[in-house]
């Protein structure tokens, strides 16, 4: 149901209301996240970041900008899933790969990224993590996958030959050669055929336990990101907001943390509503307690994947005045800027003292 729907009468607002309260309860907080007082909300509405927030909604919109975005997102996404594999319930060997197909853009972009990135309707590497098995392996980008395990990949129905392609966009020859790593890979080393120009390289990537989520950049300007139990999105717009690369482990730590706590399945199981609603099928409380605990959950994320987390109270507080008000689903800066800071403090402590970097259980006798 769009929100025009549900502005056109009293009447439907009376039956969200009446859903909202029957089929939705408040989903239980899984960490000790921080509760902040008035005092610490306010110290921090005081507090100005150095240097002002960015400029939102800049971004390269072209193709070698969109690239630059997927190598970043890659990188960052790579560390985060691997870091913090110990934290999963859900865990599979990663490869570091970020793939595409000229298929996935639309006919009348295909002959632009033919020609930039050297490729075709076979899936081809967009990106490769730094450090993962896939950079170890020596596989660059635009390498075209011929073969997993010496079984050929399937191919598409070529395009006519003679007029324009008029083909649909389609993800299946990237979802094909993702699913047969995949499957390689949970038997142990792989070997990759690639096409790389006019020569035929084998490579072998070793499994490297992570946690099975990845990250999918979107293009847009729009300051957006989100989870779906299984996938990170991240509009381009957001990664060229978040101007370093601690700047962003932060954002994609947050989306992650949602994948790791479950929070998709738990807000899912609390009633029919969401089926009914979407997101207007899960009480306000149940978001704030999400959100909270993706805070929390995700900073521990980016500081045990090494990155800086120091001024992660300055990026969230910047982050919400340049996409408008969540209050509906979020903490409010202040607070969130003070839980932020009161969850780094606890991160920084736990590291001084010698103690592994889990975030703590609710209930913990600790907090």
């Amino acid at each position: 149901m769009r929100r025009a729907d549900l502005a056109r009468g009293a009447g439907c607002a009376a039956l969200l209301a009446s859903l909202l309260t029957a089929a939705c309860g408040t989903i239980e907080p899984q960490v000790a996240y921080p509760k902040v007082d008035q005092a610490a909300s306010a110290r921090a509405a005081s507090e100005s970041p150095p240097g002002g927030a960015p400029a939102p909604g800049r971004w390269n919109n072209t193709l070698a900008g969109l690239r630059e975005a997927d190598q970043r997102v890659a990188d960052v996404a790579y560390r985060l899933v691997v870091a913090s594999v110990a934290l999963c319930s859900d865990v599979k060997p990663q490869s570091g790969l970020v793939l595409q197909t000229a298929l996935q853009y639309s006919p009348r972009l295909r002959p632009d990224v033919e020609a930039t990135f050297h490729i075709d309707d076979r899936a081809a590497i967009e990106a490769v993590a730094a450090g993962s098995p896939a950079a170890q392996a020596g596989l660059r980008r635009d390498d075209i996958l011929v073969a997993v395990n010496g079984q050929p990949l399937a191919t598409v129905e070529a395009a006519p030959p003679s007029g324009a392609d008029d083909r649909p966009a389609t993800y299946a020859p990237v979802e094909r050669a993702t699913a047969a790593i995949d499957a390689g890979l949970a038997g142990g080393a792989t070997r990759l055929s690639v096409q790389r120009g006019g020569e035929r390289l084998d490579v072998v990537l070793q499994p490297q336990p992570g946690c099975a989520y990845d990250a999918q950049v979107l293009p847009g300007p729009q300051l957006n990101a989100s989870a779906d139990g299984r996938h990170v999105f991240i509009s381009t717009g957001l990664v060229s907001y978040a101007q370093s690369d601690d700047m962003l482990a932060l954002v994609l730590g947050h989306e992650f943390a949602h994948d790791v706590l479950h929070h998709k399945r738990r807000l899912d199981e609390k009633g029919f509503a969401r089926d009914v609603l979407g997101e207007f099928g899960s009480t306000p409380a149940s978001h704030m307690v999400a959100e909270k605990e993706a805070d929390y959950v995700g900073l521990y994320l980016s500081a045990r994947a090494g990155y800086d987390i120091s001024r992660a109270p300055d990026f969230w507080r910047q982050l919400p005045a340049a996409i408008g008000d969540f209050s509906f689903s979020h903490p409010g800066n202040a607070e969130r800027a003070a839980a932020l800071a009161a969850t780094r403090d606890e991160i920084l402590t736990k590291r001084q003292r010698g103690e592994p970097l889990v975030p703590t259980p609710s209930g913990s006798p600790t907090n």
